[in-house]
């Protein structure tokens, strides 16, 4: 009996010890429930990546190893989550856990999108041209790989500044701001200031009295007076034009020594080479044309009527007419003889002429003065006051070439009285006296003339702009 009890005593012992040894043991790993994709759907252009967020359940499964697979790879290629979009059409794509659990995401691959301009800038914000002058814009458009790079180029004053292509083409005095705009809508500007290539001042339209009364002295038959009107507005050069800036017309034009070019007023000669005792002028030196030294300031001389028109046009304006020259010589200061000072004198202080010669209406006009200052030649442009309109040399220095022809036994007969122009007679008008008349040739109605063709050392022209 005591043997069989301790048979069963030891058998319980062994059991106690099998039960504590297992429940001492390793627990079994912990298994994946479920995996979910942040998307279930997705949808990509050609070329474009994205990446898929997985989520294995619970958070303490011991292996959250996932495989990533695609249904087709010619559409949609994945690696680690990462998708990338190949071909237009559709795919699967699928995770898996190690134990078998899956979630998928359906891939639409659509055709790649173009890429948008972003930005459009030019190489210039501002730009100041002269009237005439061209300069091309540059234009970058970003990113570089921008579908579509057209631009359309407008400006907002074509009457002072054109553009075409990016060219921006000065018209008229004043200021325009050009535009550059991609296809979807991005703009960069330019404001564009455009300026005569001379200085110049405003002359106002208007009515006024033209030629002179039958009470001026030293007055000629031709010079009747009239009432005029100017309907517009318009710039004069400040001063005449002068030897440097005629200098570098002639060679900017690719004219050579003969000082002619086919192209240019019909071949015509425009200037010649000032030479001997009247050298104040220009000179071919070889292949341009420069100053006589030391006056490059004073106005151009041995200039044909051709010559002046020409470069009138080359700067973007014209010759004034004889009724906007005399207008602008008054100053505003009406029936009196000259235009600067009180309009009724002029001697040797106020302008270059014979100074031996002066004149005072009070005094019975033209007079003689043996103190007076004779130069003997020009002098540089604005040596003297200007007038009221802030205009130089209008009376002396050099006579000055307008646009009208003028047959001298006229007397202004037949023409409008508003706006009028010359248009019979075989010369043309020149206006304002020169440096060798006495001072009544240089009075503000007094008139001359010579033939288109002619250069003289007394002959130089001033420039009109117009709005």
């Amino acid at each position: 009996m005591k043997r069989k009890l301790k048979f069963m005593t030891t058998l319980l012992l062994t059991a106690a010890f099998a039960a504590v040894f297992v429940s001492c043991g390793e627990d079994e790993p912990v298994q994946a429930t479920d995996v979910t994709l942040d998307k279930s759907t997705l949808t990509l252009t050609v070329g474009a990546t994205e990446t898929l967020k997985a989520t294995v359940t619970p958070d303490n499964a011991a292996d959250k190893t996932l495989t990533w697979t695609s249904s087709a790879p010619a559409i949609a290629t994945v690696e680690d989550g990462l998708v990338r979009a190949v071909a237009k059409g559709a795919a699967t794509i699928t995770a898996v856990t190690a134990n078998g659990k899956t979630a998928i995401c359906a891939v639409t691959v659509d055709e790649s999108a173009p890429v948008q301009a972003t930005d459009v800038t030019l190489d210039k914000s501002t730009l100041t041209l002269a009237v005439g002058a061209t300069e091309t814009l540059k234009a970058t458009v970003t990113p570089d790989n921008a579908a579509d790079k057209t631009l359309t180029w407008t400006s907002s004053a074509p009457a002072i500044a054109t553009v075409e292509d990016g060219l921006v083409r000065a018209v008229a005095k004043g200021v325009a701001t050009i535009t550059a705009a991609t296809a979807n809508g991005k703009t960069e500007t330019c404001a564009v200031t455009v300026e005569h290539r001379v200085e110049t001042v405003l002359i106002p339209a208007g009515t006024f009295l033209m030629g002179s009364s039958a009470a001026e002295p030293n007055r000629y038959s031709n010079e009747t007076q009239h009432t005029v009107t100017l309907t517009v507005d318009y710039w004069m050069s400040k001063y005449p034009i002068t030897n440097a800036a005629y200098a570098v017309f002639l060679n900017t034009s690719g004219i050579g020594g003969t000082g002619a070019k086919a192209d240019i007023q019909g071949g015509k000669t425009l200037i010649e080479a000032s030479s001997g005792s009247y050298d104040w002028g220009l000179h071919h030196n070889g292949n341009r044309w420069e100053p006589a030294a030391n006056y490059e300031n004073h106005p151009v001389i041995y200039v044909s009527w051709y010559g002046a028109k020409a470069y009138a046009e080359w700067a973007g304006g014209d010759l004034p007419t004889e009724a906007q020259w005399e207008r602008a010589a008054r100053g505003g200061l009406e029936n009196m003889p000259f235009g600067i000072g009180g309009g009724t004198r002029l001697t040797d202080a106020m302008a270059n002429f014979d100074g031996t010669l002066p004149y005072d209406f009070d005094n019975n006009g033209s007079y003689s003065d043996a103190s007076g200052v004779y130069a003997g030649h020009t002098t540089a442009v604005g040596a003297y006051s200007a007038n009221a309109y802030g205009l130089y040399d209008m009376h002396g220095n050099v006579l000055e070439w307008c646009l009208d022809q003028w047959d001298i036994t006229d007397n202004y007969a037949g023409l409008p009285s508003t706006d009028p122009v010359g248009t019979t007679g075989s010369d043309r008008v020149l206006r304002g006296g020169y440096w060798n008349f006495g001072a009544h040739r240089c009075r503000s109605a007094c008139r001359s003339a010579n033939y288109p063709g002619n250069h003289t050392f007394s002959a130089g022209f001033r420039v009109v702009f117009f709005p």
